[in-house]
């Protein structure tokens, strides 16, 4: 027996052109539901590899691009943040001058009160905080602290060295572990002044032998004769 293979028609081109533009959209429009399944056909007749691969290519592309605009937008803003540390430090070194202003301006103002005589506790401070802070304007030390100020310090010359036997005086003095700095304010000071203070000052170098002992004199506007006097005797002079 004898089998006859049926052979599938070639469409010719008319024919095939007039499915696609005819018999297709009628099919379409008839059946809607088709309508995946043609489109599927459709591009896996005309979307060539290449063209798919070109596709895919401009994707990464585009990905690489909003990638790196991303990477910008967050390098901005690490350096706004950095823009902002900057000036939040600066507004902290201005908060810091103030600061320091307003101290040295404190300081000018208690040692004014000093040297004029005019040594009153203003409200919440105590004497010594007003005389520390004159004293490290006057002095340019900013490490004297009101607790080691002492203030009308007795001391007693027993053997007579500088005064009469047993004569008592009172100092003025930074007290510090190995330094006793004693000094003495006057707001119009004479020479005879400075005499006197060098006298206490050598009493207190001879009753503290092993501590080094400077004399600092304050006062406004000294005569030459008081700088010159100071000068002779070794005692500092503030002014």
């Amino acid at each position: 027996m004898i089998m006859m293979v049926q052979q599938t028609p070639v469409l010719t081109d008319e024919e095939l052109l007039d499915i696609l533009e005819t018999r297709l959209p009628d099919l379409l429009d008839r059946h809607p539901e088709l309508q995946r399944r043609a489109y599927a056909a459709f591009m896996t007749v005309f979307a060539r590899r290449e063209e798919v691969a070109a596709i895919m290519a401009e994707l990464r592309e585009f990905r690489q691009e909003t990638a790196q605009r991303f990477e910008q937008i967050d390098q901005r803003f690490e350096q706004i943040d950095q823009r902002f540390e900057q000036i939040d430090q600066r507004f902290e070194e201005v908060d810091q001058r103030f600061e320091q202003m307003s101290k040295h301006f404190e300081d000018l103002q208690d040692w004014v009160e000093l040297v004029v005589g005019r040594l009153q506790v203003r409200s919440g401070r105590n004497l010594e905080d007003v005389v520390a802070a004159a004293l490290r304007l006057a002095l340019k030390r900013p490490d004297i602290r009101p607790e080691s100020i002492r203030l009308r310090q007795k001391i007693v010359d027993a053997e007579g060295w500088v005064f009469p036997r047993g004569r008592q005086k009172e100092v003025d003095l930074v007290a510090t572990d190995d330094e006793y700095l004693v000094f003495e304010v006057k707001s119009a000071a004479e020479v005879d002044d400075v005499d006197y203070f060098a006298d206490k000052v050598e009493l207190v170098r001879l009753l503290n032998p092993d501590k080094t002992v400077r004399g600092v004199f304050i006062t406004l506007a000294p005569e030459p004769d008081v700088r010159q006097r100071c000068q002779e005797l070794g005692i500092e002079l503030a002014r």
